[in-house]
């Protein structure tokens, strides 16, 4: 089998069927789809099984809640592609998506394929461009690649923009227990890790802003749970790129301090009560 598509799933049950609709629309047909309900309350199960119901390459599994990130990585447990893919559960991707991965992966060299994306109710003044990168014709190492994305204003650190060798998933770097950032922890790790990397040129993915989202949440409790994940997702990554043995002293130091200014960003886009009580926390890792 070419490739799984790993759909994590909590409470979704007013947008669920817009995905997996646009999975069904795919014009490539070998693949297959894992469906982790993670311990969702609404009727998101009932639609999963109604999936599995009308198309065997639909597989639903279901757990108690324990976040994204332990989902994902369920997930590629359970895979049987050659390649994985990540949709969240309220985006959708476009018809050809899968047709277009193909001819890369054909014999298996390329551990990594990056594909662009569509930002659906993107808030005004903002980079719509800012998840997209100019193609690459050729094979590039994971460290070519990262040293071309690591520039502000550039997004790369999301499982939905990458088509994924499942053995660089199994054998690397792998998820961290985080419910929200954990991308942001790993993927610049599994890139680096990768020996061969390609960009397409072809809008496979329709990221939707949705507002209810974990990340949009403007609650003060959810603000201190996204900036302690924040935390957590800089330190695996500055920990496990230190013990990476095919970097060089300049090459570590260049991702560090890049991860140092996301750090500060981050910090900085805090509400000023949120700094005071974060203070001491970054300062032991940055100067502020």
């Amino acid at each position: 089998m070419k490739f799984t598509i790993i759909v994590p799933v909590y409470n979704a049950e007013d947008r669920i069927t817009k995905c997996l609709d646009s999975i069904l629309e795919q014009d490539f047909e070998d693949y297959e789809v894992i469906l982790i309900n993670d311990g969702s309350t609404d009727n998101s199960l009932q639609y999963l099984y109604s999936y599995c119901s009308k198309d065997s390459r639909f597989h639903v599994y279901s757990f108690e809640n324990s976040g994204v990130g332990m989902t994902r990585k369920r997930g590629v447990i359970l895979a049987q592609g050659d390649y994985v893919l990540f949709i969240d559960s309220d985006d959708t991707y476009n018809s050809k998506l899968l047709s277009s991965l193909s001819p890369f992966v054909i014999d298996n060299n390329i551990d990594v394929i990056r594909y662009q994306c569509n930002i659906i109710n993107d808030k005004k003044g903002k980079n719509h461009e800012r998840y997209n990168i100019e193609p690459n014709h050729s094979l590039l190492s994971g460290l070519e690649v990262l040293n071309l994305w690591s520039v502000p204003g550039k997004k790369y650190a999301v499982y939905w923009l990458f088509c994924f060798k499942r053995e660089l998933l199994l054998n690397s770097f792998f998820i961290p227990n985080l419910r929200c950032y954990e991308d942001v922890a790993v993927i610049p790790l599994l890139i680096l890790y990768a020996n061969s990397v390609i960009t397409i040129d072809y809008i496979g993915y329709n990221y939707i802003q949705n507002t209810d989202s974990l990340t949009n949440i403007k609650s003060l409790e959810a603000e201190i749970s996204r900036a302690k994940d924040f935390i957590s997702a800089y330190d695996y990554f500055v920990e496990n790129i230190i013990k990476l043995a095919k970097l060089n002293n300049t090459d570590r130091t260049f991702f560090i301090n890049d991860y140092n200014r996301r750090l500060l960003l981050k910090y900085n886009s805090l509400p000023e009560n949120l700094q005071k009580q974060f203070y001491n926390e970054i300062s032991k890792r940055i100067t502020i």
